[in-house]
């Protein structure tokens, strides 16, 4: 009975489209983040607020120039004192041209050898130059900080032009072919010695101011001198002369490489050999001459019963930097050492040639070589007998060609 009761009970019948639709009623919706306001660029903020700290300083610190804009590298933190980075580079004895010429090398960016007016070397500046060089815009400019943020400030014209730092320094220039120096031996003291037309055997020396020690005032600090004979360049115009007897064309550089120091001058030698390359095309075999560092008894030999400075060739390979003549020079040393070794025994220290991993600017054309005569502690009489030694043999080597006296 009971499926019985269930059907008594009341039923609806809904006819299809008269059944009403149920309302439904939502709450509307709240953002979670209803009470922060728009996100604000926070990074942006901080480095423009950054950049203006900075600018404000660095004007604040200079002198006020109407329409001047000071270079970053200038003195920004005051007069009449050294900072302790002075005063370090004072106490190693480091010359402010040697430390511009290795950081300009080192570290481009900071572009100290562009700088004509006295650098002051303090930290501050350092870091004002190269946020400048990173961001492309001078910090010390108000208009060039203004024109960043609103560009249209570019189209205004100024009422006044505005000075900026002077142009870079031209590469090292030299003085022509007939130029002449005070002290130089022989040749009418001319910086650029020719001997013999279309020279065939071109020498330069990178550390010019080599010297010996028994040729130099006792109490020197180091063996190098401004006297040019007792230095290399006096053994470079013996070498010259001595190949110039012997009917090979010869052009001797007696070029100042160490005019801003020891660091810059295989930079500045660089551009003499090129230079020396340039003025005589003829040039088929390049050397550059320089004395060891080592004591006198690893440098001095006795040849047919005189002693003689001995002599070390010196050929840089690929391995740190590209050097496209790298196995043409170790052939031409080869050749040279052999002959060496055939006109005078004895005289190669060690096996007479030393590979080293850097090119000694010995890319420059095929037969670039680096020969050291003797040491810092022979005479210069040892020094003249080996370079007359050494102009033997480089007379049975010299390609031909080389023009007669």
């Amino acid at each position: 009975m009971g499926w019985r009761r269930r059907w008594r009970r009341p039923r609806v019948v809904w006819f299809y489209g008269s059944r009403p639709k149920p309302v439904r009623t939502r709450p509307p919706r709240v953002s979670r983040h209803w009470h922060r306001p728009r996100r604000i660029p926070w990074p942006s903020v901080g480095l423009y607020g950054i950049t203006l700290i900075l600018a404000t300083l660095a004007l604040w610190r200079t002198s006020p120039r109407p329409w001047v804009v000071v270079p970053v590298t200038g003195n920004l933190l005051g007069q009449g004192h050294k900072s302790w980075l002075a005063r370090s580079l004072e106490s190693l004895h480091v010359s402010r041209a040697s430390t511009r010429s290795w950081l300009n090398q080192g570290i481009p960016i900071l572009g100290l050898t562009t700088e004509s007016q006295p650098f002051q070397w303090r930290w501050r500046s350092w870091v004002l130059t190269g946020l400048t060089d990173l961001s492309g815009v001078r910090l010390t400019s108000l208009n060039a900080l203004l024109q960043l943020e609103i560009p249209a400030l570019r189209l205004v014209p100024t009422p006044k032009a505005i000075a900026t730092t002077p142009p870079p320094k031209p590469l090292p220039s030299y003085s022509g072919q007939n130029a002449t120096m005070a002290g130089l031996p022989g040749a009418g003291s001319r910086i650029w010695a020719e001997l013999g037309s279309k020279p065939l055997v071109g020498i330069y020396q990178t550390h010019s101011s080599e010297s010996f020690w028994p040729a130099i005032p006792s109490g020197s600090p180091t063996a190098n001198s401004s006297n040019w004979s007792k230095t290399i360049v006096q053994v470079g115009w013996w070498l010259a002369n001595d190949l110039h007897q012997r009917g090979i064309g010869v052009v001797q550089s007696r070029v100042n490489n160490m005019s801003d120091g020891l660091l810059a001058s295989y930079n500045k030698s660089y551009y003499t050999a090129k230079q020396l390359i340039k003025w005589y095309p003829s040039v088929r075999v390049l050397i550059d001459l320089h004395r060891a560092q080592a004591s006198q008894a690893a440098t001095t030999t006795t040849i047919h019963g005189i002693k003689s400075a001995q002599i070390l060739i010196v050929v840089g390979t690929n391995k740190v930097l590209p050097n496209p003549y790298w196995h043409q020079n170790l052939t031409f040393a080869m050749r040279l050492a052999k002959a060496l070794d055939g006109v005078a025994p004895g005289i190669l220290r060690g096996n007479g040639i030393d590979m080293v991993p850097y090119r000694y600017n010995q890319q420059l054309m095929p037969a670039d070589v680096l020969i050291e005569i003797g040491g810092v502690d022979n005479t210069l009489q040892e020094e003249r007998v080996a370079a007359a030694e050494l102009a033997k043999a480089l007379a049975i080597v010299a390609p031909s060609g080389g023009g007669a006296p």
